[in-house]
């Protein structure tokens, strides 16, 4: 079953500038699917158009069954709110609040999303931040803790909320290169559990290896997708093998 369905999407700002152009893939129950591509190339832009903080000028997206938008018409407001909680979003820096501690920024969105009691919360908070290793960190704040540390509460956040799908917006592009791992092992076991996860990644070999499909984006549109150790390995086209090239010379 297809828990994400994205047809024919197309997306222009207000400067003209056409952003994605006619973008199309499914995502299965339980799948992971990669995406990689140079800055600019439409990547976060289209993630964003899934979780409902852009929108599309024309096409279709299906989350769970659901008819988030159609031919360019969105659904109705309760709707949409309705499959926005299948979603959970992992952005680049965080967005933690620095004036709550780790443990209320965890607590807080189940209360005023889920309608579940602090203390219900709460024990969520704890079991999640003892999973992310970061048990005994409920009283610090945000400017307590390494990056990794509190992209580890960001994504404990997203999963406290008990989204179907988890989105990921290049999660390690604001960690120095050492804190990287933390975060992609962290990926890594939720996708050994069967999370269905959309990773938009720069760190190429992480999206061969934990992709069950991979998205080659450059210019707003799909170049190449499939296989990701197919694709990584044997580019079919010179853009992608360029962009590769690239990559490996680093």
């Amino acid at each position: 079953m297809s828990i994400i369905s994205v047809e024919h999407i197309k997306k222009s700002f207000n400067d003209g500038i056409e952003v994605l152009k006619d973008i199309s893939f499914e995502v299965k129950e339980g799948q992971v699917l990669g995406i990689i591509g140079p800055s600019g190339s439409g990547k976060s832009t289209m993630l964003r158009c899934i979780a409902q903080l852009e929108t599309v000028d024309e096409g279709s997206i299906k989350i769970c069954g659901e008819n988030l938008v159609t031919d360019g018409l969105y659904a109705s407001k309760p709707l949409l709110r309705s499959i926005g909680l299948n979603l959970g979003f992992v952005f680049q820096n965080f967005n933690l609040f620095p004036h709550y501690s780790v443990l209320k920024n965890i607590v807080d969105p189940q209360v005023s999303v889920l309608g579940v009691s602090k203390n219900e919360a709460a024990d969520t908070a704890r079991k999640l931040l003892k999973r992310m290793g970061l048990e005994g960190k409920e009283n610090s704040y945000p400017c307590e803790l390494s990056g990794g540390q509190q992209q580890r509460v960001s994504i404990a956040r997203s999963l406290a909320l008990k989204p179907k799908v988890l989105l990921f917006d290049e999660p390690t592009s604001a960690l120095d290169p050492e804190l990287t791992g933390e975060i992609l092992s962290v990926i890594r076991d939720l996708a050994k559990e069967k999370m269905t996860m959309i990773v938009v990644t720069h760190e190429m070999a992480f999206a061969r290896d934990i992709s069950d499909n991979l998205i080659f984006m450059d210019g707003g549109v799909i170049v190449e997708q499939g296989n990701p150790k197919d694709l990584i390995a044997n580019p079919k086209t010179e853009r992608m093998a360029e962009f590769l090239k690239r990559f490996n010379e680093k």
